[in-house]
């Protein structure tokens, strides 16, 4: 797996292929230059900024958490970052590995949750395969953990000295292990590393519980010496033998090969030894060193001392400013559809825009990750997203650790769910304490006295209830120290959203009704409390209180309704289960098969003459006694060669006999909706038995009918409990809930927009139509479509084309003016109506043309017309709209914070439907542009038809 280059008995690791990918190549396809320092890499091509924000929060005295967002003309770079202000007595920086040994890799939020830091990052390059280990250097408090690489062949190492000096340098390091008794002294090579079997390596507490032991016998090479060592005493001399225990108080050091016979010639069981290892720097002055790929920041200037994976990805690095008095520890994201990623000298100059002076690129790509700890939550969050899609498992980490005192009250925040809410709506408050190191101070919360000012409302406790629209500015007073929030009182609501249409309960059971939803007249949404809506139940089948829906003792069915206002929606109950069915009865071996996962894991299906109904059962055999992952046996579903068994009607649980074999497995099965969305079953947590038993599963509320058994399936989530074992399976039940038939519920408002009626022209009014003349008609024979369209468009003073008219076409418009939309980036003015051409072919705005967002935004700061229409070729959200999601988000709020000036906003774009959404003031509306290629699709020519007059503006959608 390597290959090895030795200088005077001294490996240098390089790496060929393996799929974490060390120095010289962390990325099959990069790239990788390792020569001198190049200072031409200074003339970096930055991309120009469109949008940034920035968020920040203490984690402990002296450590504040920084998240970025920046739109770039090359995409969106996350950055998350965290300073570290080494002159706070309070702020500690440290090393993260597992409490089960450098030879243990576990994700970055375990470690930073089992050392107690309050946040942390991924550490340097490493291997997996035999064992995990670092490649450079890792000390802690003056003891090597794991060694540097010769100085000649060295790669750079951050290091932190006992006076909190930051710095970063070559490491070289003088090893040896020398026996009192005869006087001869062996070179140490490796400290914790399994790079090669035939360097002398000293394993000690901190590789794991075990030596290498026999695993790496073999007949090129001979048996594996280890030489255990207690006390500064050798205890024993194995040769070939199975693996140790390696000693708390001392280590052992092993190695086969030529380099075994001086072990065995100079050392015997008895003597007294002494181990001297040292670095230069000087060991004794080191607090803390972690070693990284390249030197990417040198006085202020760019370089790459080492490593450079060439292309964009997600990197990793440390940040050191001028005056040496704090840390900057960055990550950036890549490999996604919105975040790009950067290369190396990108990632340089953006730790130098942040304030580094110096800086260590640390290993990245799919290791790239930082997790915090809130001061206020006891959970570790992961904040970057890591490209693997999950956070990959590394061998060692940097930690931030905060050991500041407990201490007074300093200053309060005042919270809640959300600020936008409606008016006869109310918001909860919660205030939070927190002391002059941003420690958490418990607040007495009925001690919180509550004002506000701005519109109409009330205060009760923490609770405040709007009466009217409006802005509003909360103020909690505690102690004589204060903190205010704003709110923003939508319109009245127009339109409830409940996250359910329907569900199912057992009698005598319990269900959080979940989270309501109002929208207003201008399409802005908001989470409304269940206490703020009144409440009916139908069909006497249970009461809500509190948000929770309680069922009663009988089975039925009925409904629930919430009104607020004229606002009224309806969620359907059922209570209990019906007469079950049987779907499978497990009698034919062919309507299954049988998967595993992962694919080590041994997996058997067969007929069984033990059944409890029925002639047969299904025996599905499983082996766990393999690794330390999830592992699991999936009895698939195929009848008749299809795949998965599709289930009539609505069924609201699924059941079956199971026989077990007491092992324990946990017993699961998978389900798809119509909409292709997966749900999971869980049938029992734990196969304890070796008895029939009867186990159900309730199918989730929020399926999406018809839908389809997939798989039945056993799992075992813990590695270190490996078993094998048997279960059958029999008579596979579908229970159906009772009808909602006879079930009378008011009818629930729905949305309408207030703009899309007709209307009439005022006399200083103006009407205009946007509409297409696909190229394509002539070849239908369409003449008489081409009419309408013409006698429409003379009907408006202005008339705007999606694509082009031929100048024969437009000489029998007699409007005053004809816009052709779909061009690239221009704008068009009319009276008080401005006209942008924008294009979006490419997937996104910025992907066909990143100077597009430039031109917009200006063009909407400086728009002095009412209404702005903005001309796309794609939807912005959805089936073919944006491939970058951000880039939609960021569109969407751009626009409303130009609604929220005053402005009407319509975006029209092609697609293959016509349809308008109102959506937080923005109105989309979609216009259906497929090819005409019989006369029959003339009929899918739909115009939009506006009225303006003044600063009022309708529409109508025509055919």
């Amino acid at each position: 797996m390597f290959t090895y280059l030795f200088n005077q008995g001294e490996v240098i690791f390089l790496k060929k292929s393996i799929r974490k990918i060390f120095i010289l190549l962390l990325i099959a396809t990069a790239i990788i230059t390792s020569t001198a320092p190049s200072l031409t890499a200074n003339a970096v091509n930055m991309p120009y900024v469109i949008y940034e924000t920035k968020s920040s929060d203490y984690l402990g005295s002296g450590i504040l958490y920084e998240n970025i967002k920046k739109f770039t003309s090359k995409g969106w770079w996350h950055i998350n970052v965290v300073r570290v202000d080494l002159t706070d007595e309070y702020a500690e920086i440290g090393g993260l590995f597992s409490n089960k040994g450098l030879s243990h890799r576990d994700s970055v939020s375990n470690l930073v949750k089992e050392k107690n830091a309050v946040a942390g990052i991924n550490g340097d390059f490493f291997e997996y395969n035999p064992y995990s280990y670092s490649m450079g250097t890792f000390i802690e408090k003056g003891e090597v953990l794991s060694s540097p690489i010769e100085r000649a062949y060295a790669l750079p190492t951050f290091y932190l000295d006992v006076e909190n000096n930051p710095d970063i340098t070559f490491f070289d390091r003088s090893m040896t292990l020398t026996s009192l008794n005869s006087g001869q002294s062996i070179r140490i090579s490796l400290i914790n590393k399994a790079a090669d079997m035939n360097m002398v390596t000293l394993l000690n507490k901190h590789w794991g519980p075990k030596s290498f032991g026999n695993k790496f016998n073999d007949e090129a090479n001979g048996e594996m010496v280890e030489l255990v060592v207690v006390d500064n005493v050798v205890q024993d001399i194995r040769i070939g033998k199975e693996a140790v225990s390696i000693p708390e108080n001392g280590y052992v050091i092993a190695v086969r090969g030529s380099r075994k016979e001086p072990l065995l010639t100079n050392f015997n069981v008895g003597d007294e030894v002494k181990l001297s290892v040292g670095t230069t720097p000087n060991l004794e002055n080191i607090k803390f060193a972690i070693g990284g790929g390249s030197i990417i920041l040198k006085d202020g200037k760019i370089i790459n001392s080492n490593i450079n994976i060439k292309g964009d990805h997600p990197r990793t690095g440390i940040g050191i400013t001028q005056d040496k008095k704090e840390l900057i520890i960055v990550t950036i994201d890549g490999r996604d559809n919105s975040y790009k990623g950067v290369s190396q000298e990108v990632f340089a100059a953006i730790l130098k825009d942040l304030g580094a002076y110096n800086a260590i690129n640390l290993d990245g790509g799919g290791s790239t990750t930082m997790a915090v700890k809130p001061v206020d939550e006891q959970v570790v969050k992961v904040v970057n997203k890591p490209s693997d899609g999950g956070q990959r498992k590394v061998v060692n980490g940097v930690g931030i650790f905060s050991n500041a005192p407990k201490g007074e009250l300093s200053y309060i925040k005042i919270d809640t769910d959300e600020t936008n809410m409606f008016p006869n709506t109310s918001r909860r408050f919660i205030v939070k304490g927190y002391d002059q190191y941003h420690n958490p101070v418990e607040i007495d919360q009925n001690q919180v006295k509550y004002t506000f000012e701005g519109v109409g409302g009330e205060i009760e406790g923490n609770r405040f209830k709007a009466k009217s629209s409006g802005n509003v500015t909360v103020k909690a007073d505690y102690l004589g120290i204060s903190s205010t929030i704003d709110l923003r009182i939508l319109d009245e609501i127009k339109s409830l959203i409940f996250p359910v249409d329907r569900f199912t309960l057992q009698p005598n059971e319990q269900k959080n009704i979940g989270t309501l939803y109002g929208i207003d007249k201008n399409g802005f949404k908001a989470k409304i409390y269940a206490e703020d809506l009144d409440w009916t139940v139908s069909g006497d089948i249970g009461y809500v209180e509190n948000g929770i829906f309680y069922s009663k003792e009988k089975i039925g069915a009925g409904a629930i309704t919430g009104r607020i206002g004229d606002s009224i929606n309806n969620i359907l109950v059922s209570v209990g289960s019906g007469k079950a069915i049987q779907i499978e009865g497990f009698e034919d071996i062919n309507n299954f098969n049988i998967t595993t996962y992962p694919n080590y894991v041994k997996g058997e299906i067969n007929l069984s003459s033990t059944a409890k109904e029925g002639k047969n059962s299904l025996s599905l055999k499983y082996d766990f006694t393999q690794g330390e992952e999830t592992r699991a046996s999936y009895l698939m579903f195929t009848p008749d060669g299809k795949s998965g068994l599709a289930l009539n009607g609505t069924p609201n649980k699924l059941s079956l006999w199971i026989k077990g074999d007491n092992n324990g497995a946990w017993l699961r099965g998978t389900i798809k909706d119509k909409n292709g969305d997966s749900h999971t079953l869980d049938f029992t947590k734990s196969l304890n038995s070796t008895d029939w038993q009867y186990v159900e599963a309730n199918i989730p509320s929020n399926v999406v009918y018809p839908i389809t058994l997939d798989r039945i399936y056993i799992v075992e989530t813990d590695g270190a409990k490996k078993y094998s074992g048997e279960i059958l399976l029999d008579s596979l039940m579908a229970a159906y809930p009772p009808s909602y038939d006879k079930i009378e519920v008011p009818t629930p408002s729905s949305f309408k927009d207030g703009k899309n009626i007709k209307s009439e022209k005022t006399e200083n009014g103006f009407s205009f139509i946007v509409t297409r003349l696909p190229k394509d008609f002539q070849e239908v024979n369409q003449q008489a479509a081409i009419d309408k369209i013409r006698n429409k468009a003379n009907s408006h003073n202005l008339s705007l084309f999606i694509g082009k008219t031929s100048a024969e076409f437009n000489k029998t418009i007699k409007s005053n003016k004809i816009i052709n939309v779909g061009n690239p980036y221009k704008t068009h003015r009319y009276k008080n109506l401005m006209m942008v051409d924008a294009s979006s072919a490419k997937g996104g705005i910025r992907s066909t043309n990143s100077q597009q967002w430039l031109w917009l935004k200006n063009s909407l700061a400086n728009a002095e017309e009412d209404h702005i229409l903005l001309f796309l070729n794609t939807p912005i959200f959805g089936t073919g709209g944006f491939t970058d999601k951000l880039e939609a988000e960021l569109l969407h709020n751009t626009l409303v914070e130009t609604f929220e000036k005053g402005k009407s906003i319509w975006v029209v774009y092609n697609g293959n439907t016509n349809k308008s959404e109102l959506k937080d003031g923005i109105r989309y509306i979609e216009l259906n542009s497929s090819k005409i290629e019989k006369p029959e699709d003339a009929k899918n020519i739909y115009s939009i038809e506006f009225i303006v007059n003044g600063k009022d503006i309708t529409y109508q959608i025509t055919n």
